[in-house]
């Protein structure tokens, strides 16, 4: 086994490293890359995890995973355009099996072969129409949007998670500082969550638990949202609105010792404001929950925060430090279902709800130079007991092609808390990253 796993790293870290020298690059999710062929671009990341302990339901200290991505984006017209994205992906620690493809997408695993994004653009004047398989995001707050419930997540490791592209069409108009935002989504995709087999699996209910059950495709289970956004003396303002579905299950319990997944289905009003003052940048939103169907309660989330930078600091060594701190809180309003689990039970790997019920949250970033930069970040819960989540992490840059991200995640917290439950999950992790 130990051979298989050093032969299948050597593989990758093979595939990463060898086209290093070949030229630069940069990253393909946020900056322009030199494009191979027209509108051509992607990456190559070798992660390793490495962590210190066993635990009950997982014994494998060490996870490899190995990702191609690639991206292609074509403007036919100046009215007409396209972009696909696309991941190859393997892995040994079982989060990935088999050649998928599904509309929606509600397979537990991961597929070797993946269409991440695939969109279709057509513009006229100030009006932009999208259709396809897209990822979103709305919101202001830098740890967690509670105005952002458009997209699932993949959460076979909750800490490294990702966003999931859901099929929908979205209307764009703009006039001025102002921007309308509408978004059709016919069929529900929900969040992969940890395996039962996993070290970040949750533990289940005492009894017998059923088979989750997913909103059928039908008209009634059309998903809608909508977003205004607009500057107005200084201040950056969005108002939305969400009728959809969450989607990690709640458990219903239908019996002494019978439980159901099942995904609650709610609308949320919300509203995000960004503004500067002097040096300071504050920020915010709020999300009101209030449930349709399959829900244990209506709620009130919100995130409120400020980013500071210090420049100038009159260090060779040190060019600019980056503080962001939040505060996360959410809220009852009333209690709707009481056959819905209710708390951390019903959603128990839902971060961007739970783990923000009560928390303050950080991010240090210290810039040393153009290549090289470490972040301090960290999350404190101060639901029932104080637990926390931090990390440390490099950010090396050896070419403009080549990348390394390696770190430290630490949990700490009683058993029965949220990031206390995860206490025996430490790790190392390091990301090797090849841009092309």
């Amino acid at each position: 086994m130990m051979a298989e796993r050093g032969l299948a790293t050597g593989v990758i870290f093979a595939a990463a490293v060898a086209p290093a020298f070949a030229g630069g690059g940069e990253s393909l999710a946020t900056e322009p890359s030199v494009q191979t062929a027209p509108g051509i671009r992607g990456e190559v990341v070798f992660k390793n995890f490495s962590h210190f302990e066993e635990t009950s339901t997982d014994h494998r200290k060490v996870r490899d995973e190995g990702i191609l991505k690639m991206e292609w984006t074509r403007e036919f017209t100046q009215s007409t355009g396209i972009k696909l994205v696309g991941d190859a992906r393997a892995d040994d620690g079982d989060l990935t099996q088999g050649v998928t493809f599904r509309i929606p997408d509600t397979a537990p695993r991961r597929s070797h072969l993946n269409l991440v994004e695939a969109v279709i653009r057509l513009r006229n004047d100030a009006t932009e129409l999208t259709l396809g398989k897209q990822i979103y995001a709305w919101g202001t707050g830098d740890a967690y949007n509670p105005t952002d419930n458009i997209n699932p997540y993949d959460y076979l490791d909750p800490i490294d998670h990702e966003k999931l592209g859901v099929y929908s069409a979205a209307l764009n108009a703009t006039r001025g500082p102002t921007s309308f935002t509408l978004v059709v989504i016919p069929v529900f995709t929900p969040s992969r969550v940890p395996l039962p087999s996993s070290r970040w699996a949750p533990s289940p209910p005492a009894g017998v638990v059923d088979d989750r059950q997913l909103p059928s495709t039908s008209f009634g289970n059309i998903q809608f949202a909508g977003r205004v956004r607009t500057t107005f003396r200084g201040w950056d303002i969005a108002l939305s609105y969400f009728d959809g579905f969450n989607d990690t299950p709640a458990i219903r319990q239908s019996g002494v010792q019978s439980f159901t997944p099942v995904f609650t289905r709610f609308r949320a009003p919300g509203v995000a404001f960004s503004t500067t003052h002097r040096d300071f940048e504050f920020h915010g939103e709020f999300a009101a929950k209030f449930v349709e169907s399959n829900g244990a309660e209506d709620r009130l989330e919100g995130i409120v925060g400020l980013n500071y930078t210090w420049d100038q600091l009159g260090l060779a060594w040190l060019e600019q430090i980056h503080g962001v701190l939040e505060y996360a809180r959410a809220g009852t309003l009333a209690t709707v279902d009481p056959t819905i689990l209710r708390g951390r039970a019903a959603t128990p790997t839902a971060l961007r709800s739970e783990a923000f019920r009560n928390a303050l949250v950080g991010r240090l970033q210290f810039k040393l130079n153009e290549n090289t930069q470490i972040k301090l970040s960290g999350t404190a819960d101060f639901t029932g007991t104080l637990n926390h989540y931090v990390q440390v992490k490099l950010d090396h840059k050896f070419t403009d092609s080549l990348q390394l991200e390696t770190g430290l995640d630490s949990f700490d917290g009683r058993s029965d808390t949220y990031w206390g439950r995860w206490a025996d999950n430490d790790r190392f992790f390091a990301f090797l990253k090849y841009l092309f």
